[in-house]
């Protein structure tokens, strides 16, 4: 769908600081993050809510969202919890109408400026993107970690 954001992320037409991509899914940093190492795990297809995936590319979904998080808890990033977000529709304040997981690090102490920038993502005021080549240093030692924390990529 060419004026999807996320699909013209995943045909190349648009940068990203890529984690992972398979011949299912897409996993970017978020380029206003909540916090340090916040990613998205995006489906290929165009999929606009949850009902829109197949049970399988739903379960391959969340299963490379738990990949993902298990690289960042073996990131050195002092993490203490990590937040997993779905808006599902204009009413839960979906802003890119297509499928995809926030996988947001929470650090001790982090509550207030947690909560500030998750309501500029929730409204959609997101202010200035992040610096691109952190943001591409960090998706580099994210997907070093992914398939050494702990397991192997399916079918690999």
């Amino acid at each position: 769908m060419p004026e999807c954001v996320f699909c013209r992320i995943a045909a190349g037409a648009e940068p990203a600081s890529v984690v992972h991509e398979d011949e299912s899914d897409l996993v970017v940093m978020d380029l206003f993050p909540v916090s340090k190492g916040h990613a998205l795990v995006i489906p290929r297809r165009h999929a606009g809510g949850v009902n829109d995936l197949t049970p399988a590319e739903g379960a391959r979904l969340f299963d490379t969202a738990r990949r993902v998080i298990r690289a960042q808890r073996a990131a050195a990033w002092g993490l203490s919890g990590i937040h997993l977000l779905l808006n599902d529709g204009r009413g839960a304040n979906q802003q890119v109408p297509h499928v995809h997981i926030h996988l947001i690090p929470r650090y001790r102490g982090d509550a207030a400026r947690a909560l500030l920038r998750l309501l500029r993502h929730l409204t959609g005021r997101l202010g200035a993107p992040a610096d691109r080549a952190a943001l591409d240093a960090r998706a580099r030692e994210l997907a070093a970690l992914l398939d050494v924390a702990g397991e192997a990529a399916p079918g690999g």
